[in-house]
């Protein structure tokens, strides 16, 4: 092989390696990187197992205070979507309908199908890794 051909080989292999390192960063930043991570408490409104080929636990809290909508200036209760992969703690939030709430969430920049819904009023995926505490525990007060 000749000098020439030699550093086009050494050019086209460095191009390559360096497409495949922007790629892999870009994809790790917009779907695995945790963009953010707390707590949010609220009352545990709704949760089920949906999916037509990734069945994922899906949760909605509502929570304290009220929201106005920016189009028609209505005013609407504060929602908060969320995914759920644990299955233990999955099966412990679906018993836990109607009470208050705590539970931890790590906030991922872009949904993924197999993590679970990508909800069009938020921004990114929010992921419920672990259940802090039960507030209220009183399985017919609904938080009240």
């Amino acid at each position: 092989m000749t000098e020439k051909k030699r550093r086009n080989w050494k050019l086209i292999i460095g191009f390559f390696g360096s497409l495949l390192l922007i790629l892999s960063t870009f994809i790790y930043i917009r779907y695995y990187y945790a963009y953010s991570e707390g707590t949010r408490v609220g009352i545990l409104y709704k949760f089920s197992k949906k999916g037509a080929i990734f069945k994922t636990c899906e949760g909605e809290m509502m929570l304290p205070g009220i929201k106005f909508r920016q189009q028609n200036s209505g005013i609407s209760s504060n929602m908060f979507m969320f995914s759920v992969a644990d299955e233990e703690l999955s099966d412990t939030l679906m018993h836990s309908q109607g009470m208050e709430v705590e539970v931890h969430y790590i906030q991922y920049n872009a949904a993924l199908p197999w993590r679970g819904d990508a909800y069009e009023n938020q921004e990114g995926q929010y992921v419920v890794d672990r259940l802090v505490r039960i507030k209220n525990n009183n399985p017919n007060g609904y938080g009240l």
